[in-house]
């Protein structure tokens, strides 16, 4: 555990400490703008919770840590499975309960077996082809607007083809990472974007501090898996070639 938090860098603390202060500062000054219906407690703790807990999980991928799997799990999942309950987000919720929870347990225990030779506290990670590439865009496509149709049917939906869409990024970057591929980057990036638009129209402003501290870290991590895939590449090049 102490070589773990020895591994944090100057950035890293200083990016989570931010994160943690802005929504110390909304909470206190602006706690009428965190939810649109601020009746529920539970739902508006839940909230402050999936908040704070979203970039370090965030953090802890971009570190390559199998240690994201368990914040991730237990501090998101399902603090935002609650939310979205709450705000009709029907599909999110099912995918929380059915795809995230169980996927967290399986990525956890798949990222142990593939340490790097180097240091240990990193987990292997690679990329897709451009074949691959697509193929995953088109099932994103073909499952946003599928299940958005079901969902859309269903008493007190909301937003059901943007949800439907966003869920079906959210499961393409679950699987990639769990798979660890770079590419899930690509995929958590859409998934924010579309995040930010229901946040944006629920009224759930508290979550866009969150969604901005992960655009920060999307590009960080994106920048480390990509120079640490080349780099690994390029050294099994060196190997074959020998």
């Amino acid at each position: 555990m102490k070589k773990f938090l020895k591994s944090f860098t100057p950035y890293q603390i200083t990016y989570l400490v931010v994160v943690f202060v802005m929504t110390a500062l909304f909470i206190i000054i602006m706690p009428e703008n965190m939810l649109d219906d601020m009746s529920n407690p539970f739902v508006v703790v839940c909230s402050v919770i999936a908040t704070l807990a979203n970039p370090v999980c965030e953090l802890l991928i971009s570190k390559q840590s199998k240690w994201n799997f368990v914040v991730d799990a237990f501090l998101i999942e399902i603090p935002e499975l609650i939310i979205c309950i709450a705000l009709g987000w029907y599909t999110i919720a099912i995918v929380t309960m059915l795809f995230w929870i169980p996927i967290d347990v399986v990525s956890f225990i798949k990222w142990r077996h593939h340490p790097d030779e180097e240091e240990e506290e990193l987990t292997v990670v690679k990329r897709l082809t451009v074949k691959q590439d697509i193929l995953v865009v088109l099932a994103i496509i073909a499952f946003g607007f599928g299940v958005g149709q079901l969902i859309s049917m269903l008493p007190g939906a909301a937003d059901s083809y943007l949800d439907a869409l966003s869920a079906a990024c959210g499961m393409a970057n679950g699987i990639l990472l769990l798979l660890r591929f770079n590419e899930q980057w690509y995929a958590w990036f859409m998934t924010l974007i579309l995040y930010t638009i229901l946040y944006i129209t629920s009224g759930s402003y508290i979550m866009l501090i969150t969604v901005a501290a992960m655009f920060v870290n999307t590009c960080y991590g994106f920048g480390k898996w990509l120079i640490y895939t080349k780099k690994h590449a390029n050294a099994d090049t060196v190997k074959q070639s020998e």
